[in-house]
């Protein structure tokens, strides 16, 4: 059957708002990957748009030093400490509540240093570090501090995965 351009716009109006309805709902329900898989949608990592002034930046994982030395290093490179969101008590972590950084419209980036394996709802995820690393349409931008191939937050580590933000490129 052929349709005229009128009716095709209608139809692809209707459809649109039904999109539309079925997204918000999956957002409020917490289920919007069913949403992205549904219709095969790919995030690109380019897309993400920075607000310097209300994004933040979580260092997670045990320090080397303490927290104000590192907060002096951002504000070194330009960064405003009160952007950085820090959760470092390596034995905490474990109860860190990972769901929060799915989606995240409150970290702009992750800086990633010695931290457990498993995390509060991680679901059947080996690794926190593979599954944002997997997952960057998912999850805030990840720069590893390494010192010597292996995940250390020293200062150095740290002034180095922080010129790799999002907060720096920008």
């Amino acid at each position: 059957m052929s349709y005229s351009a009128t009716t095709i716009y209608k139809v692809m109006q209707k459809i649109i708002a039904k999109v539309r309805y079925e997204v918000e709902q999956a957002s409020e329900n917490d289920c919007l990957d069913e949403i992205i898989e549904k219709y095969d949608v790919v995030l690109e990592e380019s897309t993400f748009i920075v607000d310097k002034k209300n994004h933040k930046i979580l260092v997670l994982g045990g320090l080397v030093g303490n927290v104000d030395d590192y907060k002096n290093a951002a504000k070194k490179m330009g960064i405003n400490p009160k952007q950085l969101e820090f959760e470092s008590d390596y034995s905490r972590l474990t109860n860190f509540n990972t769901a929060k950084l799915k989606y995240s419209n409150k970290f702009s980036d992750i800086i990633y240093g010695p931290a457990p394996h498993k995390m509060t709802n991680m679901g059947d995820t080996e690794s926190l570090l593979d599954e944002l690393t997997r997952n960057p349409d998912i999850y805030p931008r990840v720069s590893k501090a390494i010192v010597n191939g292996r995940l250390k937050l020293s200062i150095n580590s740290f002034k180095n995965a922080l010129a790799k933000t999002r907060l720096i490129e920008t």
